[in-house]
Order: C-alpha cells, then structure tokens, then sequence
C-alpha cells in the first residue's frame, strides 16, 4: 500500500511539478507616451499631449489595460483676406480623456500585434493660466457638463528588446456629444514589462 501511495505521489507530483515552478515571461506592462488627437468637432483641429498606460495579464493573451493622457492647449492660426499676414491666436481648450478595457495580442515575445475595444471618457477643459493649474482643474470637475463618453476600437503594434520596448497604436476616438464624434488617436512611446 506504501508503494501505490509513493507512486501516485511521485506520479501527481511529476505533473504539477512544472507547473509549479514555472514563471510566466511578464505580468503586465507600463508605458508613457506621446498623443496626436485630432478633434473633429472643432475643424479637424490637432491637439499633442502625453499620457500613461498600465495593463495587467488576465489571459495568455489577453490584457486588462488603462490609459489615460492629458492634450495641451492648441494655437490657431488665423489668415485674413483683407490684410497682409497671420494673426495667432490661442485656444484655451484642453482635453483630459481616460480608457479601460481589453487589449488582446497577437504575435511573440519581441513583436505583437494586438486590438483593442476599450471605453472611458473625454473631457473639455479651459486653460487658465498655467498648465498644472488647467491639468487640477481638469481632474477636480471631472464628470460635470464637459464630460462626456467614450469608446475607443483601436490597433497597433509592440516591440520588444528583453523587457523595453516601443508601442505604436492609432484607432477612432469616439465621444458622445450631440451624437457620435469621430476623431482620429495616434499614441507612441516607451513600456516596460514587468
């Protein structure tokens, strides 16, 4: 009886032994970057700004991902028929958007390709002053009249030297105000896996 015991431990422990001591190659990911939005609403104007991701392994291939980036005010310019040269101006509007949902990867561990449905929020801001002040603003009136939803289908691409790589993703930035606004997001820049 002693020896079937043995046995059928040995046996239990020789197929979940592996998979005890086996470590996945990453958790997740965390990254920074650079965001192009190109606001339709207002004549296809085109806002910069920076932002950070964070997106943590729920699948094999599946991530739980949240990002959100905050886009600077904007200077128009302004040509007049009727006088010789431009007048700049500037906008005092900003934009605060954030999104969660899922990110699903295809590909290896140095290059991925991946898709991506995910839904948050934009937000119009009003700049007055300086850029920490309309940044706090921002965050503080959260959810009042200027915020509105969102819904972001994207695609994009990852890679990979060991744990630091570079990400490139662009989709349709979708907000309701009024209906569905369009506008184009482009974001790249660095992330690490952890």
């Amino acid at each position: 009886m002693k020896k079937v015991i043995v046995g059928l431990t040995v046996l239990a422990f020789a197929m979940v032994g592996p998979s005890l001591f086996a470590q996945e190659h990453d958790h997740g990911e965390v990254g920074a970057f650079g965001d192009y939005f190109r606001l339709s609403e207002a004549g296809n104007a085109n806002f910069l700004g920076v932002g950070g991701r964070v997106g943590f392994n729920v699948a094999p291939r599946v991530q739980l991902e949240g990002q959100m980036a905050y886009d600077f005010e904007r200077s128009f310019d302004f040509t007049s028929g009727s006088t010789f040269g431009t007048t700049v101006s500037r906008s005092t509007v900003t934009l605060l958007h954030g999104i969660v949902g899922p990110k699903f990867v295809f590909g290896t561990e140095h290059a991925r390709l991946f898709g991506t449905v995910q839904g948050g929020f934009l937000r119009f801001g009003v700049n007055n002053g300086s850029t920490p002040n309309s940044l706090t603003s921002s965050i503080n009136s959260f959810g009042d009249s200027s915020t509105h939803g969102a819904l972001y289908p994207g695609v994009g691409g990852e890679f990979y030297v060991g744990p630091v790589g570079l990400r490139l993703d662009l989709g349709d930035f979708i907000y309701f105000n009024n209906g569905a606004q369009n506008n184009l997001s482009v974001r790249f820049g660095p992330q690490i896996k952890f």
